[in-house]
């Protein structure tokens, strides 16, 4: 039987390859090249028995060179390469479903966390800080997972660069994270909008405002992680590597339990927790209070009022070194460190596609080395 597999999946190559051949034949002919050019593609190209596997050399003839070249300007490789790329990206990132995905999932957020803020108690306070997860891992994990299929190809395209010198490299990197930056900002922006008014908060949009900065700049960041675990060799070790490196961020933030003193210092190179301490800033201030048994203050029926850090799940981020109501409702030195690292993770891509487009030789620079040393 398993012959008689093989034997079809011969024939099927067999009658592939004579039609390509004779596809190609007439190519040749028609544009007054010498010979049938039957033979062109039986010697560039193998088609194993399998029925699948192809081997040979392809060959990539750059278009629109007489337009822009390697030689052109930095600006016009740029605004070419961009408008190609967007063209490739936007349908992936940008359509309907997407859109319905966003939508539906910002309405249901709304609907499932609406308060009653006037009658805030201490469950309602544990309510908001899961919301806050919630939305830190949410737009951590969205987009990161996605990107590296298509990353990972990207990556291999600048092989095809390299080969032709179709472009410059500089121009190359601009226009992709320029794409990147323009396509995956708005999502995270738009969930805001269609979420907090739905649970009620319409009054206050410069809060919501900075809370769609905040997801949007964690977005980027963890995005910009997947795309650099995206420029290995093998796809599937990019989707290892990047959840390995997502889930020693989230860890290290802190923000689940305590972090031993000796590695303390790691939380602030997570841009999760960066992520956590601006959206709590923004959710909760030091004003704010809560129905409690005990308080500083009483109301009427003998209920009393407590402030804001009073509440267990405040005093705990508090102790974890997450959030103080005293630190104020600002969110500018959590941006700025979300933009340190998203330009740090972008120097790293870059880094490794200037060793991917110039060939640099490893076990040349390392007989460098021994030799030196």
């Amino acid at each position: 039987q398993r012959s008689n597999s093989r034997r079809r999946l011969s024939s099927v190559a067999a009658s592939i390859e004579g039609r390509l051949d004779r596809a190609l034949g007439s190519i040749l002919i028609e544009r007054g090249d010498e010979g049938d050019g039957t033979d062109g593609f039986s010697q560039g190209f193998e088609i194993m028995p399998d029925g699948y596997s192809v081997k040979g050399k392809l060959t990539f003839d750059p278009c629109d060179s007489d337009v822009v070249n390697s030689d052109s300007t930095f600006a016009k490789q740029a605004v070419y390469i961009f408008e190609q790329q967007f063209r490739v990206y936007f349908s992936s990132c940008c359509n309907l479903l997407r859109l319905l995905e966003v939508g539906g999932v910002a309405l249901l957020t709304g609907q499932l966390f609406r308060q009653d803020f006037e009658e805030a108690s201490e469950g309602t306070i544990s309510d908001m800080f899961a919301l806050v997860l919630f939305l830190g891992i949410t737009w951590t994990y969205t987009r990161m997972y996605s990107i590296i299929p298509m990353q990972h190809q990207w990556f291999k395209s600048i092989q095809i660069v390299h080969k032709n010198r179709r472009f410059s490299l500089p121009p190359v990197l601009f226009g992709r994270i320029s794409v990147l930056l323009l396509c995956e900002c708005l999502w995270p922006a738009a969930f805001c909008v269609i979420c907090y008014p739905v649970m009620g908060l319409t009054g206050d949009w410069r809060t919501i405002c900075k809370i769609s900065l905040l997801v949007s700049l964690n977005n980027i960041c963890y995005l910009s992680l997947g795309a650099l675990c995206a420029l290995v060799n093998s796809m599937p070790y990019g989707m290892i590597v990047a959840t390995v490196m997502s889930q020693i961020s989230i860890l290290s933030s802190g923000v689940f339990a305590q972090l031993p003193t000796s590695i303390q210092w790691l939380n602030k190179r997570s841009p999760f927790f960066w992520t956590i301490r601006g959206l709590m800033k923004c959710v909760f201030d030091w004003s704010d209070s809560f129905r409690c048994v005990h308080g500083s203050s009483e109301i009427e029926g003998g209920v009393h009022q407590c402030f804001i850090e009073e509440s267990l799940v405040i005093d705990q981020l508090k102790r974890r070194g997450i959030y103080d109501p005293a630190s104020g409702s600002g969110v500018l030195e959590e941006c700025i460190a979300l933009l340190i690292l998203a330009s740090c993770i972008h120097i790293f891509i870059c880094i490794r596609c200037v060793f991917s487009f110039y060939r640099v030789d490893w076990y040349k620079l390392k007989r460098i080395k021994s030799r030196i040393i």
